[in-house]
């Protein structure tokens, strides 16, 4: 679901499983996907890819992050 601020969205993912491992898998999938899309020019976005893979918090920094 996607609620709207006057200056900001947020979208809100129910999970059925620790939301924190769908978080990191579904953003490495993301990442998969968009890399194999564009496999020609892979040189192109590989490296942008890679350091938004790499911006990710490993799983015990994303289990600090829950309030």
């Amino acid at each position: 679901m996607v609620t709207f601020q006057n200056d900001s969205f947020t979208i809100e993912v129910k999970t059925v499983t620790n939301p924190i491992e769908t978080w990191l898998e579904t953003h490495n999938q993301l990442i998969d996907v968009l890399q194999l899309q564009d496999s020609e020019q892979l040189t192109n976005n590989f490296h942008v890819l890679e350091l938004i893979r790499e911006m990710m918090p490993d799983r015990q920094t994303a289990k600090r992050m829950i309030p």
